[in-house]
């Protein structure tokens, strides 16, 4: 049942708050009118979605993300008692000032044991399917029916058969995970990426059937040139890759080979058209 709630106006200056996407910070104001009046709720993403997200084109799936980035930063803890799982918003008496609070039918999180990082979802919900572990040899994790729906997510790249991916794919962790580490590992450095952000692209974009190498050079073009991981900067990378992506005439490049952005190639192209103009006005005063 949903509850009236408040919010401060710190919440959105805060520097933990700021490194949540804009969907995690959505998530995470939406649970504190889905707990009860001590904080506490049942933990599955498919009834927090179905209370938050009721109709929006968001899946399971990107909720259980969503949970997942809240407990890293130690916003709300998620635990097990008698093989339930249930979660609590940490400081919750900091978050809400409750006149009346009606008592918790729910244990509290010191009643049970911390819940796995990487719990092994139902078989049975495709919503949930992006978060099954993957068996050995597998080519990439799937998301299931409602991850393939067209206009969802990066549109199906060619698949291309290689001796082996440029990320180990045998283990227990899913490929997204493994894939957002090695790219964290290599490219983090002197940069601003941030695994909360880049792990949901990347997850997206093997759910759609990108192949896995492919899917690790258009990272490492990305990475080699600091540019944000992001579905549009894939997609740019990709037709780089396959030899797709073609320099308009008005677009200028920078020494380093990167376009201009925005406004600046707009201004460009016409500058490019006024000189045109004035070269053609030039020849033809030589003609007369």
């Amino acid at each position: 049942m949903a509850r009236i709630r408040t919010i401060k106006p710190d919440f959105f200056t805060s520097l933990t708050i700021a490194d949540l996407t804009p969907e995690q910070r959505l998530t995470f104001i939406g649970l504190w009118t889905h707990v009860d009046d001590a904080g506490r709720c049942v933990d599955d993403a498919r009834l927090i979605k179905a209370a938050i997200w009721p109709i929006d084109d968001r899946t399971a799936a990107d909720i259980e993300i969503d949970l997942k980035a809240l407990t890293e930063l130690s916003l709300i803890t998620r635990y097990t008692l008698n093989r339930k799982r249930y979660l609590a918003v940490t400081n919750w008496d900091e978050h809400q000032r409750i006149n009346r609070p009606t008592d918790s039918k729910l244990p509290a999180p010191e009643e049970g044991d911390p819940t796995p990082p990487d719990p092994v979802t139902r078989h049975d919900s495709d919503s949930l399917n992006a978060h099954a572990h993957l068996s050995e040899g597998s080519p990439q994790e799937r998301k299931g029916k409602e991850g393939n729906r067209e206009g969802k997510g990066n549109p199906p790249t060619p698949r291309q058969s290689s001796g082996s991916p440029a990320v180990a794919q045998t283990g227990e962790r899913p490929l997204p995970d493994r894939m957002t580490d090695a790219f964290l590992s290599e490219y983090a450095r002197g940069n601003s990426y941030k695994r909360r952000q880049i792990r949901p692209v990347i997850a997206d974009a093997l759910s759609n059937d990108t192949d896995p190498d492919e899917l690790w050079a258009a990272l490492e073009q990305l990475g080699k040139t600091s540019k944000p991981v992001t579905a549009n900067t894939l997609q740019f990378a990709f037709s780089k890759i396959r030899g797709t992506y073609q320099q308009h005439d008005n677009v200028i490049e920078l020494a380093s080979g990167q376009p201009l952005p925005g406004t600046d190639t707009n201004l460009a192209g016409w500058g490019a058209v006024a000189a045109s103009l004035a070269d053609y006005d030039t020849h033809s005063e030589d003609s007369a």
